[in-house]
């Protein structure tokens, strides 16, 4: 059974989203955008399972997933993986400034 470990960066990032979402209304309800954040740490529990592709930038993991949050959003999310373990480094999404380096490979 693969092990996923998340860096306590991520977990920082994900934490302060729902309080974000909920500030510039993009939820009108807290717990809404409690329920988005959830979803994007399940679909981090389902990485071992997801397609993954090479990241141009080592700095952000090895590899990364996409997960389409809704048909505005897709997360990027980079991590490492040894055997059956996966670290996950980073996370970012299309809107964000580190979206453009994440995907170029550039810093």
């Amino acid at each position: 059974m693969a092990q996923i470990i998340v860096k306590p960066e991520v977990r920082d990032k994900l934490n302060s989203l729902v309080h974000i979402l909920y500030k510039e209304d993009y939820f009108a309800f807290i717990e809404n955008a409690k329920e988005y954040v959830v979803s994007i740490y399940e679909y981090i529990d389902s990485i071992p399972y997801q397609r993954r592709k090479l990241c141009e930038n080592k700095k952000f993991g090895i590899y990364y997933c996409r997960y389409q949050a809704n048909r505005h959003t897709s997360w990027y999310i980079g991590f490492d993986m040894e055997e059956d373990v996966y670290m996950i480094k980073f996370i970012t999404n299309n809107h964000s400034e580190d979206y453009a380096h994440f995907i170029s490979g550039t810093l």
